[in-house]
């Protein structure tokens, strides 16, 4: 509900608060959630460039391990998968906790969520993927940007923030 009080505007935010099991369920729920549909999405992608589901969880792993030090391919695609559900889980925990502290968060979680969701791609496009593989530039096409940013918007922050709202407590 917005409302104008004393010349500006102001939007009426309850915070968020979650029970113990709550707080675990999102943390749970958000993480297969968000990592299940990021994951189909990055294979989707992998798919479209001639690529395999494999392919993407190989790439994931060689964040940690080498891929090709590791005999059992089997191993590789654990690892991959367990790095892979490792990073959302932390996007889970630091939107719990943001929703826990800024009662805009929740309140407002399609906003939050395409907010978090630009966040996370600068960061995974800009950052965390350049400090792991230094020789590979992110590309500065409107599709090098513009794919990982719909992709965390639509597959990663979108069912955090839902999955964050479902479990928030009722009072």
């Amino acid at each position: 509900m917005t409302t104008v009080t004393g010349g500006s505007w102001y939007i009426a935010a309850k915070p968020t608060s979650y029970s113990v099991v709550g707080f675990i369920l999102a943390l749970l729920g958000g993480t297969i959630f968000a990592g299940a549909a990021d994951l189909l999405g990055q294979v989707g992608l992998a798919k479209l460039s001639g690529g395999t589901p494999e392919s993407v969880l190989r790439m994931i792993a060689g964040a940690v391990v080498d891929p090709a030090a590791i005999a059992d391919a089997t191993t590789v695609l654990a690892i991959g998968a367990a790095v892979h559900f490792g990073i959302i889980l932390a996007m889970v925990l630091v939107y719990l906790i943001a929703a826990a502290r800024f009662p805009l968060v929740n309140s407002t979680p399609e906003i939050s969520a395409f907010g978090y969701g630009m966040i996370l791609a600068f960061i995974m496009t800009w950052i965390v993927l350049p400090l792991r593989w230094p020789d590979q530039i992110p590309g500065t096409a409107p599709l090098d940007i513009i794919v990982p940013l719909v992709r965390h918007i639509a597959l990663v922050a979108t069912p955090i923030a839902i999955t964050a709202k479902l479990a928030a407590r009722r009072d």
